[in-house]
Parts: C-alpha cells; sequence; structure tokens
C-alpha cells in the first residue's frame, strides 16, 4: 500500500482516476486514521473529514501514524485545519487554505464546512464552503466585476449565515442593493473558484512526489506518550477476528511451533482463570519486576523503546499491562511445585526425556559421598554451577531464582548444586583450575 487518502466533496471522480495507485477512503472521522496507520502506508493524507454528527479524527492518532514513520500530509478541509495545527510536530500542509490557517489569516472551522450529499452521489456539494466564496469574491475584485466595498458586504453576508445555508442564490438574495449584481451573477457561471479543489489536487501532486521520490521522513520532534485516554479509545481497533486468524495461518506453517504456542498460551489463560476465581488482585509489585525483566531481557533500556515495541505488535499500554499480568498469573500458579509433580512428571514422559532423568538420579543416590563440597567456599561452588556448568550468567536476585525453580530456600538450593558437584566430581568431571586453587587459598585461612 502506497499511500491512503480521505476525501469526499472536494474531489470528483476523474481526480481519483487520475491517481489510480492511491487508495481513496471516505472522508475521515475518529479512529479512521489509526485503522489505516496499522497498515503502515507510506503516506496517509487527510483532505475531507467529517465533524458534525461525528467525532472529528483526532490530534493524537495523527501523532501516532507520525511516530510510526508515516508522512501525514493534510490540505483543503479538514486536512488543512490538522495540518495547520500539527505543522510544528512534523505534519505537512498543501495549498493556501492550510497556509491561511497557519498564519492566523482564517480562524473559524466554519470555514471549510458545507453540506454534502452521500457517497452514491460523488459526495456532491449542497451547499458553498466559505473559503470558496472568499476566493471567488477576491477573482471578481481583480477582474474588475465588483468593487472592493461589495466585496466586503458580500463577504460578511456569506460568514453570517449559517454554513449549510451559504449558497449563492440564497447570499445574493440578502443583497438587494448590490450594484453589479446581474454582472456578477452572469460572471459566476465561469468565475466560481474551488479553492478546496485545488488545494486537494495539490495534495495529491505532492504525495505522488513524495512516493516518487523516496522520501523517508525525519524523526518526528516529539514523543508520543501513552496516556490514559489513549489506551481507553473506544474506535482503538484491535486486530478483527480474520487479521488473527491472518496471523495464526503464518504460524501454521510451523507446526511445531503452532503446537507449542498454543501449549503457552493455553497454561497462561487456565492461570489467569483460576487467578480470576480465587478472587486475585494484580500484584503491582510483580507486575513492575516481570516488567522490568522483560524490558531488560530485550535490551528496553528506555521507555520509548518498550513503547515502539508495544506498537511494533499491535498494542497498547493497556495490552501491555494485561499482558505482564497474565504472565505474573502464570508465575503465582507454577509457584506451587508439588501440586505439579505428577503433571511435570507426565510432560517429561511426552517428551522422551523421563527415562534418562531418572536413570540419572538413581546415579547420583548411588555416587560415593566425597565430601567435597564442604571445603569449597560457598561463593566459589555456587559461581561454578552458574558460569561452569550452566554457562550463564549469576543470577541478579538468587532468592527469586531459586523460588523460581522451586526451592523453598537458598539452603536447599546450595545442598543441590553441592549434591552436583560432588556427583560430577565422582564421575571424574573436570573442575576449573581456578576453581582447585580459589579452594585451596581459601582452605589455607581456615
Amino acid at each position: 500500500m502506497t499511500a491512503v487518502i480521505f476525501a469526499g466533496p472536494s474531489l470528483r471522480t476523474l481526480d481519483r482516476a487520475a491517481f489510480p495507485d492511491f487508495t481513496f477512503l471516505p472522508p475521515i472521522t475518529q479512529g479512521d486514521l489509526y485503522a489505516a496507520a496499522l497498515r503502515q502506508p507510506a503516506a496517509i493524507g487527510i483532505i475531507d473529514g467529517f465533524f458534525d454528527g461525528q467525532p472529528a479524527v483526532w490530534h493524537k492518532e495523527i501523532l501516532w501514524a507520525m511516530s510510526r514513520g508515516i508522512a501525514v500530509f493534510g490540505a483543503a478541509s479538514m486536512g488543512a485545519l490538522r495540518a495547520a495545527e500539527l505543522a510544528p510536530f512534523g505534519m505537512v500542509g498543501v495549498g493556501r487554505i492550510f497556509q491561511d490557517y497557519r498564519d492566523s489569516r482564517l480562524c473559524d472551522d466554519d470555514e471549510v464546512a458545507l453540506v454534502h450529499g452521500p457517497a452514491e452521489t460523488g459526495y456532491v456539494g449542497l451547499s458553498e464552503p466559505m473559503v470558496n466564496i472568499r476566493a471567488t469574491v477576491e477573482r471578481a475584485v481583480n477582474e474588475g466585476i465588483i468593487a472592493a466595498t461589495e466585496a466586503e458586504v458580500l463577504l460578511a453576508t456569506a460568514k453570517s449565515r449559517f454554513y449549510p445555508q451559504r449558497n449563492w442564490d440564497a447570499i445574493l438574495g440578502d443583497l438587494p442593493d448590490l450594484r453589479s449584481r446581474d454582472e456578477f451573477t452572469h460572471w459566476l457561471r465561469h468565475g466560481r473558484t474551488d479553492q478546496k479543489r485545488q488545494d486537494a489536487l495539490a495534495l495529491l501532486q505532492v504525495v505522488r512526489d513524495h512516493l516518487h521520490a523516496g522520501d523517508q521522513i525525519s524523526d518526528p520532534p516529539f514523543h508520543f506518550e501513552w496516556t490514559e485516554a489513549w489506551a481507553n479509545a473506544p474506535w482503538q481497533s484491535r486486530l478483527d477476528d480474520a487479521d488473527a486468524d491472518a496471523v495464526l495461518n503464518e504460524l501454521r506453517l510451523d507446526s511445531d511451533a503452532y503446537l507449542r504456542t498454543r501449549d503457552a498460551a493455553l497454561l497462561q489463560e487456565l492461570a489467569k482463570r483460576a487467578a480470576d476465581r480465587a478472587g486475585a488482585t494484580p500484584d503491582e509489585t510483580a507486575i513492575a519486576r516481570a516488567t522490568r525483566d522483560f524490558r531488560l531481557s530485550r535490551g528496553f533500556l528506555r521507555q520509548s523503546d518498550l513503547d515502539a515495541w508495544i506498537s511494533r505488535n499491535d498494542m497498547d499500554r493497556t495490552d501491555f499491562d494485561r499482558l505482564m499480568n497474565a504472565h505474573v498469573a502464570l508465575d503465582n500458579a507454577g509457584g506451587n511445585h508439588s501440586g505439579l509433580a505428577a503433571a511435570m512428571l507426565d510432560q517429561l514422559r511426552m517428551q522422551g526425556r523421563y527415562a534418562a532423568l531418572r536413570d540419572r538420579a538413581k546415579s547420583k543416590r548411588q555416587a560415593p559421598t566425597l565430601e567435597m563440597a564442604a571445603v569449597l567456599p560457598q561463593p566459589v561452588l555456587m559461581s561454578w554451577y552458574f558460569e561452569t556448568r550452566l554457562k550463564r550468567s549469576y543470577p541478579d536476585n538468587i532468592a527469586e531464582y531459586a523460588a523460581e525453580l522451586g526451592f523453598p530456600g537458598l539452603e536447599e538450593l546450595h545442598r543441590f548444586v553441592a549434591a552436583e558437584y560432588e556427583f560430577l566430581q565422582s564421575c571424574d568431571a573436570n573442575v576449573p583450575e581456578t576453581l582447585v586453587n580459589a579452594n585451596k587459598r581459601s582452605t589455607a585461612f581456615d
């Protein structure tokens, strides 16, 4: 998908046909830009948008799209309004109407408002937008059709009417003393200026030039902040059923990965349901710890790194908090290791690992007790276990590590490590020279 353009009455059918590589959508409403940005187009153009009876496109949506590297352009109508407001943040405005709003020559939203027909009619205009009236009157003055003083009266009269009631017949009917009425009425047949259409066409060309040049937008000059209002926006679209099935179909291409993911999801869901039935409240400390571990394991040292990951995975902060809560529920459910023993042994049997582990346990029980661990300093023994035996770094929190593996406390973990060390020694396993030397030095000081 190259570019998505939200347009209605400002463009004609032939205008759209001249840009067959663009995806044209109806006038924008709140939530539409968010949904379009999820599909990661190269650019989004906003021309027309609804506002009366439907919530208008939210500034936060536009900022979110730009934070995902999507160029967003605006012109002519709703697009000009939003571009003028968000130009400092990187939204690109196009055309005279945008410039007039940006430079405060125009301030009122009703300047671009009009009534139009449905899509089936090509969004035919049923009233005249004030910006077009201004452009037309300015042209008439420049061509000598009406005087500047008459133009001022005409514009004031048009502006005084409610925007759905602005049309040339009604406006001129309010001005029986317009000396140039007949000449102006005749001139209108060919002299009307559709400023909104001109600006809309200019936007299409700017977007096309942007795509052909392969331009990349620079990093936006802002940090997108996840807020409660953003997280709770009712229009925020999650993956619909079709999209979710499409993702899972891709996973099904690797049947083993699909089954592992299914089983992990099942465990997490069962743990969550058990916590819900027990009426357990979220443990904020545990969730914070889970979030910390998640970030550190992926190198997300900055909040913006985590926000980017959340965005890439079609989530918001509410979704992420739910994920961490479910993870904690799973950890809590796994805390009762004794209750899981039978099920874990069954899993080992299914995996074909039970017999080998059973035989090793028997050998360890039958091995002679060398009592070598008793003369090893405990820190050295534990360093050997993690760095040499497991080939991993020493845990940041050894107590948490022990609890995760089902040891009642650190003493039981130490005995377990000592037994493993003695067993390997009895099997003539090699012990690093540095460990032996450390042991000798320690013994000399006892």
